[in-house]
């Protein structure tokens, strides 16, 4: 019974003594990853862990430090127990041994033990798959042509039930390919597991045999940690997985092509019949499976015409597994004469077919009416030519030629002084106002903000067709200064332009 009792005595004692602690959340971790150092020093007088500035060479990047203190019983007396905790994140850059760490501990000084972390330069010496989390990607054909868009598929699974606090998630490379995320990824549940979805458009940049690097993924875990004297610290667990790699092959398609897919191409041209330099607006849209956020475009050159065209805007969407993508470009004409827009043409490969079709836009006829038409000279005419021949009028001041001589030079001096002081207003307060008049509009920045915007609503076309008009010389054309003014504000921050 002595024996029993004594026995327990120095279990108890073992179990209350001081000691210092050392752990990682992960052993194995991706080159470009960081792992977080956790001390953790129990004891009666248990001191504060100093400053670590560095691992074994490698710099500390963040440091955060914790304190509890809790009662315990041993032999009827009580004491408190103090635990420090220090967590050291940093970013090895090879395989390392993160050495022993010795701290005084009520009298003694204890050491942890070394621990090593393996650093992989590629995540393919990562784990798939666990019982509680995998990582895996699917295409949707592993062969295809060069500028076909394919659709990457990547899943990540985790046990529903599972309490995660953070996941790190690090897409493939994709240095051989262009890609886009499609969309914001969706998350159901299947089984005891709830799955994240996320979905990319893929296409190649060259041709052969090209490898898709593996994704991978960081998860940490809530994890209670058990500390000497029987109480827990909430301690972050964590998981690293990966994806498996994926082979692919891609073949150059025969002929030449602007795009691969297949699509359909409409315009529309608003107007065949205009005023001189007033605008004509002509719409191309493709629409169809493929990608075309690479494609450069149609371009036109025609004489005596100037030529305006905004940025293409280009939306893409999933239907089933394949991508839709919408483009969309607007041009805009203006000319004095009558003009035609020639037709153009977009080959398009298509990969079912595995031949070159080619799209054609339809040519438009525009015819501009005869008009005035404004001459641009650096020359101020007159409206109507002065006759030379007919005798000038006397002006009113021959009146005073009946006068006395000193009635005479007292309005002189009375008129000097009049126009002393109007010229002095004028140059002070007219002018600027004149000046400030002037800046407040300019309907060269307007033009330039609003055209881009012409195809948002009729009545910004309709400003910017006055604005045109105006440039170029019109007369009679009159603008409203406050619609003008919201729709800068609109689409422009007011203190950058000269409205006011």
């Amino acid at each position: 019974m002595h024996k029993i009792l004594g026995s327990l005595l120095l279990l108890l004692n073992a179990v209350f003594a001081g000691s210092v602690t050392a752990t990682v959340d992960s052993t194995e971790i991706l080159k470009g990853d960081s792992v977080v150092l956790t001390l953790t020093v129990t004891g009666k007088d248990a001191t504060q862990i100093p400053s670590i500035p560095e691992i074994n060479g490698q710099k500390v990047l963040n440091t955060q430090r914790r304190m509890h203190s809790n009662f315990v019983h041993v032999n009827g007396e009580s004491s408190m127990q103090k635990t420090h905790i220090l967590m050291l994140e940093f970013r090895p850059d090879a395989n390392m041994s993160i050495p022993s760490f010795s701290v005084k501990v009520d009298g003694k000084l204890q050491s942890t033990q070394p621990l090593k972390v393996t650093v992989l330069k590629l995540a393919k010496g990562l784990k798939h798959e666990n019982r509680d989390f995998s990582l895996e990607m699917k295409l949707e054909k592993t062969k295809f042509y060069l500028g076909e868009s394919i659709v990457l598929k990547l899943y990540f699974k985790q046990r529903t039930k599972l309490e995660v606090l953070q996941i790190d998630y690090k897409p493939p490379a994709f240095k051989d390919f262009f890609f886009k995320q499609i969309g914001e990824g969706k998350t159901y549940k299947k089984g005891a597991f709830t799955i994240q979805e996320l979905n990319y458009s893929l296409t190649a940049k060259r041709e052969g045999n090209l490898t898709l690097e593996p994704a991978s993924a960081k998860i940490a875990q809530r994890s209670h940690q058990v500390q000497k004297g029987g109480w827990f610290v909430d301690v972050p667990k964590w998981t690293s997985i990966a994806s498996s790699s994926l082979g692919l092959e891609v073949i150059k398609p025969l002929g030449k092509y602007d795009i691969v897919g297949k699509f359909k191409l409409t315009d529309k041209i608003d107007l065949l019949k205009v005023k001189p330099n007033k605008p004509v607006t002509l719409r191309i849209e493709l629409l169809g499976e493929g990608n075309v956020e690479e494609y450069n475009g149609i371009k036109f050159d025609i004489p005596s015409v100037t030529i305006y065209s905004d940025d293409a805007t280009v939306e893409s969407h999933l239907v089933g597994q394949k991508l839709q993508s919408h483009y969309q470009k607007s041009f805009v004409f203006i000319s004095e004469h009558s003009f035609t827009i020639p037709s153009k043409e977009i080959s398009v490969f298509d990969y079912e077919a595995k031949k070159v079709k080619h799209l054609k836009t339809k040519a438009y006829r525009i015819e501009v009416e005869e008009g005035t038409k404004v001459a641009v000279s650096n020359s101020v005419h007159s409206a109507k030519p002065i006759d030379i021949s007919t005798p000038m009028k006397q002006g009113s001041s021959s009146s005073s030629e009946g006068l006395p001589s000193f009635l005479a030079l007292f309005f002189t001096f009375v008129l000097g002084v009049l126009a002393t002081l109007s010229l002095k207003y004028i140059s002070k307060v007219i002018l600027p106002m004149w000046k400030r008049k002037r800046k407040s509009f300019n309907g060269e920045e307007a033009f330039k903000i609003l055209y881009p915007k012409i195809g948002e609503s009729r009545e910004v076309e309709a400003m910017v067709r006055d604005l045109y008009a105006i440039k170029s010389g019109a007369k009679g054309v009159k603008i409203d200064r406050e619609r003008l003014r919201k729709m800068l504000k609109r689409y422009h921050k007011p203190q950058k332009l000269g409205i006011n």
